[in-house]
C-alpha cells in the first residue's frame, strides 16, 4: 500500500481558504478563513505535537489592518526597507510593497504564515522575501522601517519581543507597532501616531469594531 503523501504548508493554506477582501483594507484580497472553528480543529492535533502554533495567519487582525491603512494612507514606505515581524498573513508586508517599498522582508515563525504570505503575495503581484525565524534571530539593518502587529496578546511572546523589537530602535531603525491595546502592550515604550476603529470578525474578537493603535517604539539610547 501506498504511503499518504503529506499536504504542504501552502497546499493547507489553499485547501482551508478562501480569498476574501476585508472592509477596512479592501485593497488587498487575501486567502482567509472562512469558519475560524473548523481552521482551529484542522490544526488542532498539530498544535498540541507542537508541529504548529494556531493559525493566527488565516485571520486578519486589528493591529495588522490598522497598520497596513496607515502605511497606504501616507507616504511613509517609499523607497526604504521594510521588515515585517509575525507577518501572519502578509498583509502589512504586502500593503508596504504596493505602497512603494525599495524592498520588503517578512518574517514569522510558523511555516503556514511563511506559505500564506507567499500565497498572497503572488495574488497581489508583489515580491516579498518571505522567511521563517523566531524574532530573536533577526537582525535589522539601520534605516529599516521595522512594522509588527498583534504581538502583545500574550505575556510570553509580549517577553521576547520586547528586547528583540528595543534592539532595532537602538541600531537606528523606525519601529512601527500595530495594536488594539492588548493586555501586554508596552505604553510606556510607545509614540502615539494614530488611531483607528477596525472592522474585525466577531468569531475570533470580542467586539465587531477595536479601537487600534499605531505607534512608534521608542529606543531607549
Amino acid at each position: 500500500m501506498a504511503a499518504m503523501r503529506r499536504t504542504s504548508p501552502a497546499e493547507f493554506v489553499l485547501a482551508h481558504t478562501r480569498v476574501r477582501r476585508t472592509p477596512f483594507v479592501p485593497e488587498i484580497p487575501l486567502h482567509l478563513a472562512d469558519d475560524s472553528l473548523e481552521l482551529w480543529e484542522a490544526t488542532q492535533v498539530a498544535v498540541e505535537r507542537g508541529d504548529l502554533p494556531p493559525p493566527f495567519w488565516a485571520f486578519v487582525w486589528a493591529g495588522g489592518q490598522a497598520l497596513a491603512r496607515h502605511i497606504l494612507d501616507r507616504d511613509l514606505v517609499k523607497g526604504r526597507h521594510v521588515v515585517d515581524i509575525a507577518t501572519g498573513s502578509g498583509l502589512v508586508a504586502i500593503a508596504a510593497a504596493i505602497a512603494g517599498a525599495a524592498s520588503v522582508t517578512a518574517y514569522d515563525v510558523d511555516p503556514m504564515a511563511v506559505a500564506a504570505t507567499r500565497t498572497n503575495a503572488r495574488l497581489n503581484n508583489v515580491t516579498i522575501d518571505v522567511q521563517q525565524s523566531d524574532v530573536r534571530e533577526i537582525s535589522v539593518p539601520a534605516g529599516s522601517l521595522v512594522t509588527v502587529g498583534d504581538v502583545f496578546y500574550d505575556e510570553k511572546i509580549a517577553a521576547a519581543m520586547l528586547p528583540a523589537l528595543s534592539a532595532f530602535a537602538d541600531s537606528g531603525a523606525e519601529v512601527l507597532v500595530g495594536d488594539p491595546h492588548r493586555a501586554y502592550l508596552p505604553s510606556d515604550r510607545l509614540v502615539p501616531l494614530a488611531t483607528y476603529d477596525v472592522d474585525v470578525e466577531t468569531d475570533i474578537e470580542d467586539s465587531p469594531v477595536k479601537p487600534t493603535l499605531v505607534a512608534r517604539f521608542r529606543a531607549v539610547s
